[in-house]
């Protein structure tokens, strides 16, 4: 791993080069959505194994992290909030970060008699907003206590993205799916499922 970004983030240009069976690893993941009945059991599966790949396919629904990708597991954003995960990339036009927010498994997207979110995704867009508000204002301190604020104007200006995942596809419909890209448009997210983390993983024999 290159020495000058830190030794606190998982390199995937390493774990891209060893020999994972990624369909399997994929079929595997499905297996995990299909038990868990909450986030942490996801969580779980995912530190006690050191499966950081799962969340880290992530890359795939970005267009960088093809010449450098690193993740960094509960980034800390001062004392008031913490991320599950931070995706680091680099494409040509520099450095790109994505924080990400694991929200609950086996709930629904939308509420049945009203055009809007449910709990558990209004949490997770309260959340990003809340990170998106604390970054504007302290942009250095956070790259700094990464040990990363030597790339700081290697960071474009729309180089900071969000991403909340939460649900299960079999319970998006059009009306859900229609909510979805609204609020992804509104908030200027990318709102995933949990198939679609699984999606992704299938094909990382391709790299991100």
């Amino acid at each position: 791993m290159d020495c000058s970004i830190s030794e606190k983030f998982v390199d995937f240009g390493c774990l891209r080069r060893q020999n994972i069976d990624w369909k399997k690893e994929a079929e595997d993941f499905r297996k995990q959505l299909d038990t868990a009945t909450r986030e942490k059991d996801i969580q779980d599966y995912i530190k006690n194994n050191k499966k950081w790949f799962i969340p880290a396919s992530l890359f795939r629904a970005y267009d960088f992290g093809h010449h450098e990708a690193y993740l960094y597991c509960e980034p800390q954003l001062g004392s008031e909030y913490r991320a599950d995960y931070l995706l680091l990339g680099k494409n040509s036009l520099g450095y790109h970060i994505v924080l990400v927010e694991f929200e609950g498994v086996d709930v629904a997207f939308k509420n049945q008699t009203s055009n809007s979110e449910t709990p558990d995704v209004r949490k997770g867009l309260i959340q990003i907003r809340d990170w998106r508000a604390w970054i504007d204002n302290h942009r250095t301190y956070f790259l700094d206590s990464l040990g990363i604020s030597n790339i700081d104007k290697k960071i474009p200006s729309w180089g900071f993205r969000y991403c909340l995942v939460v649900g299960r596809r079999n319970k998006m419909d059009e009306a859900s799916n229609q909510l979805r890209r609204q609020l992804e448009k509104d908030n200027q997210i990318i709102i995933s499922t949990y198939d679609r983390l699984a999606d992704y993983i299938a094909c990382l024999y391709n790299g991100f």
